[in-house]
């Protein structure tokens, strides 16, 4: 479905009122549900490639009131590293509300990607290490976050938890290889005599893809021949090529393409600390590229 301006205020409000919607479901509020029945609740109140939102928001706001035990959904929040428990303590001593929790995470998804990465905080046993994504990348995702000012590192970030959740080995079924699934012929164009398998490499080519990408699309946008958010433009053409974004006029009206970008946006807040880390979210339909 092409984006125009008032779509996407349209959509701002839509998914915000199934937010709420879903948290109040039942009048007590769906926190007073089991798990599968909290999500459930939460998908019925969504339409189309949206009802993914649902999904890691309620997962967020159950996490904050102690509602998901270890078995819950594959152990969500279970099993934590140093770095993420420290994050985690720190994050239960701000005492934030869940609504407001849910509202925050809606806002990021909602947002444009330019947001920090979660790192433990200052005053804390080990400060400044990354807590939603790899330690050893940590450094190469914030570069390519600063390769163009529309491309930020929850973007980067986010977009390799949804593609191949940070396995540097993985081969998708179109052949693209690597951490961040750049097109092969993409790849070969953008890094000559490169390893895709070299996460570091691949995350550097995934940037300036990308900043590519976000070029063409804002100049359809400017020139008029196309209408939407230009990140989400940006994220489609990445999944479905550029070719489809302009013979749509924006974001292609198929499932690929829709569910590629609300799947990439679902991991922004996770990635900005909101809620569970992403590494012990599960891996199921909305969360990953399938």
């Amino acid at each position: 479905m092409t984006h125009s301006d008032g779509a996407a205020t349209g959509t701002a409000t839509a998914s915000g009122t199934a937010v709420r919607a879903a948290l109040a479901a039942g009048g007590c509020g769906c926190l007073t549900l089991p798990v599968g029945a909290a999500v459930l609740v939460a998908v019925l109140f969504v339409l189309g490639g949206l009802a993914v939102l649902l999904f890691p928001i309620v997962v967020i706001v159950l996490f904050f009131m102690g509602q998901l035990g270890g078995g819950d959904l594959g152990g969500i929040g279970q099993d934590l590293t140093t770095q993420e428990t420290i994050c985690e303590d720190a994050e239960r001593r701000l005492g934030t509300e869940p609504d407001q929790l849910a509202t925050r995470a809606q806002d990021i998804f909602l947002g444009d990607g330019r947001g920090a990465l979660e790192l433990t905080p200052p005053g804390t046993a080990a400060p400044g290490h990354p807590c939603t994504v790899p330690e050893n990348l940590l450094l190469p995702i914030t570069d390519a976050g600063s390769v163009c000012d529309a491309i930020g590192p929850v973007t980067i970030a986010a977009q390799i938890q949804y593609e191949t959740r940070f396995d540097s080995d993985f081969v998708g079924p179109n052949g693209a290889e690597g951490i961040s699934q750049v097109p092969p012929d993409v790849f070969d164009r953008l890094r000559e005599d490169g390893d895709p398998f070299d996460a570091e490499q691949s995350i550097d080519a995934q940037a300036d893809y990308l900043c590519e990408l976000a070029d063409e699309t804002q100049a359809l946008i400017d020139n008029g021949t196309a209408v939407g958010n230009p990140l989400d433009l940006t994220l489609a053409a990445y999944d479905v090529g550029m070719d489809a974004v302009r013979e749509a006029g924006g974001l292609p009206a198929t499932e690929e393409a829709q569910s590629y970008v609300t799947g990439v946006r679902s991991w922004f807040a996770s990635m900005e600390g909101v809620g569970p880390p992403p590494r012990t979210m599960p891996a199921t339909s909305g969360l990953i590229d399938t």
